[in-house]
């Protein structure tokens, strides 16, 4: 095989490597296109579905947190309610000692 078969073979080969990456790369074309596509309907979504969604979870927290009853509150009558069974429960055994005694 002389250089000039050498040549022409080693061109060859260039040229299919070279349509094999041509046709890899419109391959890809049509793949970032498709994935374009797909991210463009991802954001849409997002937008008109998903961001609502939020806002009103969003905005039923904060509904929540307005009528829900401060934490020192609760405890305050918590403390009270301990202290008005202890006074109902005295006053319960005095009664029942004073119809005793009648």
């Amino acid at each position: 095989m002389n250089n000039e078969e050498k040549i022409l073979e080693i061109l060859e080969q260039h040229t299919k490597l070279f349509e094999t990456i041509q046709t890899d790369m419109a391959d890809m074309k049509t793949d970032i296109s498709d994935l374009r596509d797909r991210v463009v309907k991802i954001e849409v979504t997002q937008e008109n579905v998903v961001l609502p969604h939020l806002q009103a979870l969003a905005e039923g927290q904060a509904n929540l947190l307005a009528t829900l009853a401060p934490k020192n509150r609760v405890e305050a009558l918590e403390d009270e309610m301990a202290f008005m069974k202890s006074v109902i429960k005295a006053m319960s055994q005095e009664i029942a000692e004073l119809k005793k005694a009648q």
